[in-house]
C-alpha cells in the first residue's frame, strides 16, 4: 500500500508508529526507504535528474550508484558529486554534454575516498552541509561522521578544534568513538608515504579538513 502525506507532522507521526518496519533485521527496511524516496520524486524525474535517461540507482555487484546516494542525501538524483554542472563541449561546436551536480547545500554531506584517490572531487555543497552530518564513503561501504555542535558547519573558528563521533552500521558498532579534529596543530605532518598506515577515515576526513591532526582518543585506528 502506498502512504500519502500532505504535512511532516503526519509522515512523522507514521515513521513514529512503523519504525520497526526500516530497522529491524529481515524487513527489507533499506528498499523501503528507497521506494519512499523514489516515489517522493517521482520516477520521470529520478531519470531527468540523471546524466543519462537509462542511468540506473543500482550498479554492479548490487552496489547503489552515486544518483542513488544523491537522491538520499538531496532528493534529487544527480550523477555527480561537484557542484551545479559542467558543459562539455565535444569541440564541433553543436553537441555538448551536461553532466550534473548537486544543485545547493543539502542538509546531511559526504565525504569520499575516491576524493583522496584523485577519482573525484565533492564539491563544497556536500562537504558543507546544512547540518554537521556527512556520510562516509570508504572501504566499500558507507558510515557516517557527526558533530554535536552546529556551529561547526557555520563558524570557522570552530573548526580550529572539534569533535566528530563516528558510527558504522554495517559493523554493528557498539562502542562509541570520538575522534578529536585539530587543524591549527603546527607541529602535525600529514603522512606523505604510501608506506605509512594511514586509516581510510583519516583520509576522508582530511579531503575537507586538509593536514588535520586526527586524535582518536585510546580508540584503536580502523585500518
Amino acid at each position: 500500500m502506498l502512504n500519502h502525506f500532505k504535512s511532516y507532522e503526519d509522515l512523522l507521526g507514521f515513521l513514529k508508529q512503523n519504525v520497526h518496519h526500516f530497522m529491524m533485521d529481515g524487513t527489507g527496511g533499506v528498499i523501503l526507504t528507497l521506494y519512499s524516496v523514489i516515489f517522493t520524486r517521482y520516477i520521470d524525474q529520478v531519470r531527468e535528474d540523471m546524466d543519462e535517461p537509462t542511468g540506473k540507482l543500482m550498479g554492479a555487484h548490487g552496489y547503489c550508484t552515486q544518483d542513488m546516494v544523491n537522491l538520499y542525501l538531496t532528493g534529487k538524483a544527480n550523477s555527480n558529486v561537484f557542484n551545479d554542472k559542467i558543459e562539455l563541449d565535444s569541440g564541433t561546436g553543436s553537441d555538448v554534454t551536461i553532466l550534473k551536480g548537486v544543485t545547493g547545500r543539502s542538509n546531511i554531506g559526504l565525504l569520499s575516498l575516491f576524493e583522496h584517490h584523485k577519482s573525484c572531487q565533492v564539491g563544497t555543497y556536500l562537504k558543507t552541509p546544512k547540518y554537521p552530518v556527512w556520510v562516509v564513503c570508504s572501504e566499500s561501504h558507507f558510515s557516517v561522521l557527526f558533530s554535536i555542535k552546529k556551529e561547526l558547519i557555520s563558524d570557522w573558528k570552530a573548526e580550529r578544534r572539534f569533535d566528530l563521533y563516528y558510527y558504522d552500521g554495517l559493523a554493528r558498532q557498539q562502542e562509541e568513538i570520538k575522534l578529536t579534529i585539530d587543524t591549527v596543530d603546527m607541529g602535525f605532518k600529514t603522512p606523505s608515504s604510501e608506506e605509512d598506515l594511514v586509516p581510510p577515515l583519516e583520509h576522508c576526513i582530511r579531503t575537507k579538513w586538509s593536514g588535520a591532526n586526527v586524535d582518536w582518543n585510546g580508540t584503536e585506528p580502523l585500518l
